[in-house]
């Protein structure tokens, strides 16, 4: 008899259930859109897009929002429109009572920008993504400029890592190490603070001009990092602090446990 009951009442439960979700579902193909809420989660470090942008951006994708039927709205089509823009990377898409279409987006966040040898000008983050120049918002981060060739189009939505590099030639390889460099001062709290620009010469050596000090920092290739700027740290605590920053044009690291110096003219 007890078995029975259970059986009864699990059966009974099942089909309250199946009758809540079918009158859940009815419901909410009657419910329409009466807003949109979008929320850029770091807007107040990044600038790179507006919600008007977003919503122009889905308006030219021929998403119609306001009005229509939720049942009707693509969240993963919206998803997928809004991620493939070069400066978002994340965005959610979901629905609450009653009828508010939430949009949460999060910007990409750079920390290098680049200008190449051919004047073309954009940013990477700290993952190898490229993200387009703004006329709207310019961050303050490291710039690199001069010989740089690209093994791929930088108006695309790509990443860099994406891009089989390994064996490329010297003149396409430049900007994977630019990428080691970068993340390198921008990881040491000193050299992140002193140096604002690298150069990269018509040797595909990489050239630093520092904050404070008129000299440029002859640093050669990105090989044996941690010694270099040990040694460029060891210069500025027990020569210049003594003989003051101006007193050289040029300071080499290219060579092995060595730094060499070239005094002004």
């Amino acid at each position: 008899m007890r078995r029975l009951k259970n059986i009864i009442f699990i059966t009974g439960v099942t089909a309250y259930l199946v009758f809540v979700l079918g009158f859940i579902s009815d419901k909410e193909k009657l419910q329409h859109v009466t807003s949109v809420k979008i929320n850029i989660a770091d807007s107040t470090q990044n600038e790179f897009i507006h919600v008007a942008g977003i919503r122009s951006l889905l308006e030219r994708q021929k998403f119609q929002l306001s009005g229509v039927s939720t049942a009707s709205i693509d969240l993963e089509g919206i998803e997928r429109s809004l991620v493939s823009r070069q400066i978002i990377s994340e965005a959610e898409a979901y629905i609450t009572e009653p009828g508010i279409l939430h949009l949460d987006v999060k910007q990409k966040s750079p920390f290098v920008r680049v200008y190449n040898r051919m004047g073309q000008g954009y940013y990477l983050d700290d993952h190898g993504n490229i993200i387009p120049l703004s006329y709207n918002f310019s961050p303050y981060v490291l710039v690199v400029n001069g010989n740089i060739s690209e093994p791929f189009p930088v108006t695309r939505t790509l990443n860099i890592f994406d891009v089989k590099h390994d064996s490329l030639p010297a003149a396409q390889k430049t900007i994977y190490d630019i990428y080691r460099l970068v993340t390198f001062i921008r990881d040491d709290k000193l050299w992140n603070s002193q140096i604002e620009q690298v150069y990269v010469n018509g040797r595909f050596e990489f050239e630093l001009i520092p904050r404070v000090g008129s000299q440029v920092i002859e640093l050669g290739g990105v090989e044996n990092l941690r010694e270099k700027f040990d040694n460029l740290k060891l210069l500025y605590v027990k020569g210049f602090n003594k003989i003051g920053w101006n007193q050289y044009q040029r300071i080499s690291l290219k060579y092995k446990n060595q730094v060499v110096c070239t005094k002004n003219q």
